[in-house]
């Protein structure tokens, strides 16, 4: 039973990995775009969002921030990034939350990039799900292997007997 573990492990650690490499070519695609229309743009019609992929053990988080700048013009301007959180509309607390309220992430936004946002997002939300329910099977296979061991292994009673 190990082994089957082991493998089922494995093909889930290759699928996880392969959907954080296309969040990330996500997150690159976006700020390609973002980068290529900022440059035409005035101060105040530029994109203020940044997408961002992160991958801690099996957990990976794809979350929007809204940046902005102070200081003075030059050499001691600052970034400045603030996280937008998910909203949770149920009423459960321990609901899933995969995707942003667009409205928060158009809050952000300079009219021309709604689209882009939009788009992103709904992509981002698919890799949210997928990336969960796979490090779900991954915690779950974990307690199989450590159950499946405490059968194979006699617990201290059974040995006094």
């Amino acid at each position: 039973m190990e082994h089957w573990i082991m493998e089922v492990r494995s093909l889930l650690q290759g699928q996880l990995k392969e959907v954080f490499e296309n969040a990330k070519d996500l997150g690159n695609r976006y700020l390609q775009e973002v980068m290529d229309a900022n440059k035409s743009k005035d101060w105040n019609q530029k994109n203020t969002l940044q997408f961002r992929v992160r991958q801690r053990g099996n957990a990976i988080a794809l979350e929007w921030y809204a940046v902005s700048w102070y200081g003075k013009k030059d050499k001691d301007r600052k970034l400045r990034r603030k996280y937008i959180q998910k909203r949770n509309k149920s009423r459960r607390r321990d609901a899933q939350i995969f995707s942003y309220s667009m409205s928060d992430l158009h809050r952000h936004t300079s009219g021309w990039d709604d689209d882009l946002v939009t788009e992103v997002e709904t992509e981002a939300s698919q890799y949210r799900r997928q990336a969960h329910y796979i490090s779900d099977m991954l915690v779950t296979l974990g307690r199989l292997e450590r159950f499946a061991t405490g059968i194979t292994e006699p617990t201290t009673a059974e040995e006094a007997q």
